[in-house]
């Protein structure tokens, strides 16, 4: 009996170390592949079928030590390389579970150093930046000296740069070029940190890196065409436009290659556009073929059209332009003036055709979101000027658009004109003529002025006068709030203000006689 038990105990131990034998093997067999196709230079980042087959049968294999030898001293073991062989075929999630089961349960375990490492790239893939730097952190703190710091400072840098942290991500990969400047990941580090420096529009720097990037003896085709193409669009931002149209001619060719002959054209069209020639940069542009106009062709192609085009004060095609780069703001040069434009061409032309048509009381109303528009978008002051003066002479048709139309000449002359005793006589003819607006109050209190308190009060006012007329039931239904603090535009429009619905209504009844904004 005794020789039976040592005979089971021997079988038993056997087939537990086979089935992780059997799964390191699996496991060897995929790295060796990687392996290699790291020394010829070679794309590791997609694993090929053969390698996913592989890794698959290590997890099953390991998954088997866990179930069928639970606390077993190869568990940290199974563990960690279930985690890697996850990652390894892009199941970061699962792979996520494994290696936190390998923290939790084997705090001390002796892969903690690459564990780290890859938790923080799974991290990374899943698009938690926050939890991907916490392993970062712990690798530094724990592995100051490890061989990984140069991965998790690119590592870094990439998750700095998925969250459009721009300054954080130049740090790393700045970091990671001056320490390792011989790695084979720096030709497409030195990219990337390019690109960080064409978003804090640092083109002197884009084209120091890449004219660096350029010397490196292992960077692939594709990103060697990348690297001239941007370093040619720096050099067109610099002053240095001989040089990028001859960059350009000469990647040109290889444009269809890599399905990028619209990203060439665009940066032709940037080169004359920086070199005093919008015209041609209009022409090259306008001529490109629609195959051409995709990915961020479309939205930076946009954004330059449409600033050429505002340029010559065509606002229909400037509209239509600026609507494309909208679309794809988040690659544009200045998304924000990009948003700001795209609106306020639409409320322009808007307002132009509902003017075709609209009765006389109407009009002062549109004519205001003209003014407006050409004051804080369009960038016209004068042309802004001239409405808001033209409005201010309605009073007989809408004198709270007179009002308005004051106020936004008064700022027209002091804030973009610098005329204040323009300004000053426009609001003292406000504050006699029309002493009850908030407009008026405004000018009035100055920085002392509490218009929330000042509309308040209006408010209580136009709710005792209709107590006049209503019942009290009505009376009571009508009663409504301010629930935001109100105030005013530089156009002098009401902003952020939410009356209740009957006092809103009495608000519109009353308003022309009373000179109260619409809430």
């Amino acid at each position: 009996m005794v020789a039976v038990l040592l005979s089971l105990l021997l079988v038993t131990g056997c087939a537990k170390y086979n089935t992780y034998y059997n799964a390191k093997r699996a496991f060897d067999k995929a790295e060796q592949v990687r392996e290699d196709k790291i020394r010829l230079g070679e794309d590791v980042t997609k694993p090929t079928g053969n390698q996913i087959t592989e890794y698959q049968n290590a997890i099953r294999k390991c998954q088997r030590v866990l179930e069928e030898y639970p606390g077993h001293s190869l568990t940290d073991d199974a563990l960690f390389m279930m985690g890697k062989a996850y990652h390894r075929v892009e199941s970061y999630r699962m792979s996520v579970s494994k290696l936190n089961l390998l923290f939790q349960n084997y705090p001390a375990n002796p892969f903690l150093e690459e564990a780290y490492f890859l938790q923080a790239v799974n991290y990374l893939f899943i698009g938690d930046g926050g939890r991907s730097n916490d392993y970062l952190d712990l690798l530094q703190a724990s592995f100051p000296e490890s061989s990984y710091q140069a991965e998790a400072l690119r590592v870094s840098g990439e998750n700095a740069y998925a969250l459009e942290q721009w300054e954080n991500a130049a740090v790393s990969f700045s970091e990671f070029l001056a320490t390792h400047p011989d790695d084979e990941r720096a030709p497409r580090v030195g990219l990337m940190h390019a690109r960080v420096l064409w978003q804090l529009h640092d083109y002197a720097g884009v084209a120091d890196r890449l004219e660096a990037v350029l010397v490196s003896e292992s960077i692939d085709k594709e990103n060697l065409f990348d690297t001239r193409l941007l370093l040619a669009r720096a050099l067109a931002r610099l002053g240095r436009h001989e040089e990028a149209e001859d960059l350009l001619n000469t990647i040109e060719p290889e444009g269809e290659i890599y399905a990028k002959q619209g990203m060439v054209a665009l940066a032709k069209g940037e080169n004359a556009y920086h070199a005093g020639r919008p015209e041609d940069a209009l022409s090259i542009l306008s001529s490109m073929p629609d195959a051409w106009r995709r990915g961020d062709v479309l939205p930076l192609g946009g954004e330059l059209q449409g600033e050429i085009q505002l340029a010559k004060w065509e606002l229909e095609e400037a509209s239509i332009q600026f609507r494309a780069a909208a679309n794809g703001q988040r690659v544009c040069e200045n998304p924000d003036r990009v948003r700001l434009l795209n609106v306020q061409l639409q409320r322009y032309l808007d307002m132009e055709n509902r003017l075709d048509g609209a009765r006389d009381e109407q009009r002062p109303a549109y004519r205001l979101v003209q003014a407006n528009a050409l004051a804080f978008g369009l960038e016209r002051p004068r042309l802004a000027l001239d409405i808001y003066l033209e409005v201010a002479a309605t009073a007989d048709v809408d004198s709270m658009s007179a009002v308005r139309g004051l106020f936004g000449a008064a700022a027209i002359f002091r804030e973009q004109l610098a005329m204040p005793d323009s300004a000053a006589a426009l609001e003292q003819v406000l504050m006699t003529d029309f002493p009850d607006t908030p407009q008026a109050y405004v000018l009035r209190e100055g920085d002392e002025a509490d218009l929330y308190s000042y509309l308040m009060d209006k408010e209580r006012e136009l709710v005792l006068l209709a107590a006049l007329t209503e019942t009290e039931e009505e009376v009571d239904a009508a009663d409504g709030e301010i629930h935001t603090a109100p105030g005013l535009d530089q156009a002098g429009d009401i902003t952020t203000t939410t009356l209740g619905r009957q006092s809103r209504w009495r608000l519109r009844k009353l308003e022309r006689n009373r000179g109260l904004g619409r809430g």
